[in-house]
């Protein structure tokens, strides 16, 4: 049965959905068979992993997530390497935000797909979109543990964390999944010159000594010229630095679950 984890935070330009594609990407390489959801209306995941999605006299016809909350199908699955599957995403899932809301199932969706999927994999991770709304609850819903990736040079980095923690822990887990366990707090964009960088690491650590993974990923040119090119860390450059810190952070990910059973 798959770990089902959540990549959250309300705060955009973290580097979510980079998280997502290499730290998946890097499971896979060790051998994990591991599924990337793109549970995002902004489809960066899917762009990032250059799924195309087709239309037809200006419709839709590649199905995506979206169809999983509006109609109840199956999980979209893509191939996209070895060990490395994706179900994307697609912009029309802003416009049913609303309607699903609205729903009495509306927060079981996502788990409720997952269940005939979830035996088949070993790490399933949900790219979660810039909200703590109806999409991210999904996720959590669904979700055995989750993991907040926070940018050092930024002075929300506390908040961002902060509001998510209170999400998961006063509603979520309290109602919904009581079952939800933080996997860690990963720090992103990472630059240990700079004097803002020292200091964010220093108060994250204070206040969240016991969740920071050990692994920074480091502010380096790498990432984004992966993701302009449409490729994750390894397929782009696979010797970089910048795919040694993703190789790092599976390491510790790997590491924990097995520690916690």
């Amino acid at each position: 049965m798959a770990e089902i984890i959540s990549i959250l935070n309300r705060k955009g330009g973290v580097g979510k959905t980079t998280t997502s594609i290499n730290l998946g990407k890097a499971l896979s390489l060790d051998g994990y068979k591991v599924l990337v959801i793109d549970n995002d209306p902004q489809a960066n995941l899917t762009e990032g992993l250059d799924i195309e999605i087709e239309y037809e006299g200006g419709k839709r016809i590649t199905p995506t997530i979206y169809d999983v909350y509006k109609t109840g199908r199956s999980m979209p699955i893509v191939e996209v390497d070895d060990n490395f599957h994706a179900v994307p995403s697609s912009s029309d899932l802003d416009a049913i935000e609303l309607e699903i809301n609205t729903d009495f199932n509306r927060n079981f969706k996502i788990a409720e797909a997952l269940n005939p999927v979830s035996p088949v994999y070993d790490y399933i991770f949900i790219d979660c979109p810039p909200s703590l709304g109806v999409y991210t609850q999904n996720a959590l819903t669904a979700s055995t543990k989750y993991i907040i990736p926070t940018k050092c040079s930024s002075k929300f980095a506390h908040s961002g964390i902060t509001e998510a923690k209170a999400l998961i822990d006063n509603e979520v887990k309290r109602i919904i999944n009581p079952k939800i366990e933080p996997l860690g707090i990963v720090l992103t964009f990472y630059d240990k010159r700079t004097r803002v960088d020292r200091a964010v690491e220093a108060d994250l650590i204070e206040s969240y000594a016991g969740e920071l993974f050990e692994t920074r990923i480091k502010q380096l040119t790498k990432i984004p010229e992966a993701e302009y090119v449409s490729l994750d860390i390894f397929e782009h450059a696979s010797t970089s630095e910048a795919a040694e810190d993703y190789r790092s952070l599976a390491r510790e990910v790997a590491q924990r679950i097995e520690q916690n059973g």
